[in-house]
């Protein structure tokens, strides 16, 4: 298992937390650059606004107590196959040797020099070239993205494997090495990513406080943080964190909250979690 002075901005008409959720969202949807963000926080607010209204908000939760439990205790749980296991530990080889980790469209990896640069599809092309080369030779595409693993996980049977993949419906079915994957959300504005991809490293964890809620510990390569990042400030790429899912009455996957617990709501879209063998 793998372990792992500012400058005041005076906004009127608009409360401070406020600007602070709606500038996180616009970065976090890529209609925000970090390095004109001086720029866009001096335009008026309702600029910003604007454009996050290109792109709807998360639904809410359904809550079914105010208290929030304490800090989440991981079951480590087990890989189910041997390529699920092959896959943690190429993920732990890559934690021990890292150096140099960006998110980055082009895949470029160094591993003498410990220099890993990917996306988060990137990482998974990558690590299944490794060890399972008929899981990614069945995604059938030369660059495979998200929306590619969603669409081969859901065609794939839940009680057996096709083609070096099998489906796992009910979240709480879920263990270490299995893969999890959604398409960008169908109300969303076309283009940009097709969604997003990456490896569980522990058993999915309910959420007490709010209704049909898992919290599942994952590693990723993103630009954006997650819950309980392991990501340095100025850091993107490889590294490890925590995002809510939300189920049906079935616990079968129906979205997703990018924050965790944390996140204010979540956004519905196919989600599809994946074992390899």
């Amino acid at each position: 298992m793998v372990n792992r002075s500012p400058a005041r901005i005076v906004c009127p008409k608009m409360p401070l937390l406020e600007l602070a959720l709606l500038t996180h969202s616009l970065v976090a949807h890529g209609q925000l650059d970090l390095g004109h963000l001086g720029h866009a926080l001096a335009a008026p607010v309702h600029t910003l606004r604007a454009a996050a209204s290109t792109r709807p908000g998360p639904e809410p939760f359904t809550y079914t107590s105010e208290a929030r439990g304490g800090a989440v205790q991981w079951d480590p749980g087990a890989p189910a196959t041997k390529a699920t296991e092959k896959l943690l530990d190429l993920a732990e080889a890559i934690d021990d040797t890292r150096t140099d980790t960006t998110y980055s469209h082009s895949t470029r990896v160094r591993r003498k020099e410990g220099l890993y640069h990917f996306d988060c599809s990137g990482m998974l092309n990558w690590m299944l070239a490794r060890v399972d080369k008929k899981a990614l030779e069945t995604l059938d595409r030369e660059r495979p993205v998200a929306a590619t693993y969603v669409r081969t996980i859901q065609k794939a049977p839940t009680t057996r494997a096709r083609r070096g993949w099998q489906q796992v419906a009910d979240i709480e079915d879920v263990e270490p090495g299995d893969l999890f994957s959604w398409r960008r959300p169908p109300n969303w504005p076309k283009g940009g990513n097709t969604g997003h991809v990456g490896i569980v490293i522990a058993r999915p964890a309910p959420v007490a406080h709010i209704e049909n809620a898992y919290l599942v510990r994952v590693i990723d390569s993103t630009r954006y943080k997650h819950q309980d990042d392991t990501r340095g400030p100025d850091e993107t790429g490889f590294g490890m964190g925590t995002i809510l899912f939300m189920t049906d009455d079935d616990r079968h996957p129906i979205g997703y909250a990018w924050h965790g617990a944390d996140s204010s709501g979540f956004y519905r879209t196919d989600v599809a979690f994946g074992r390899i063998h």
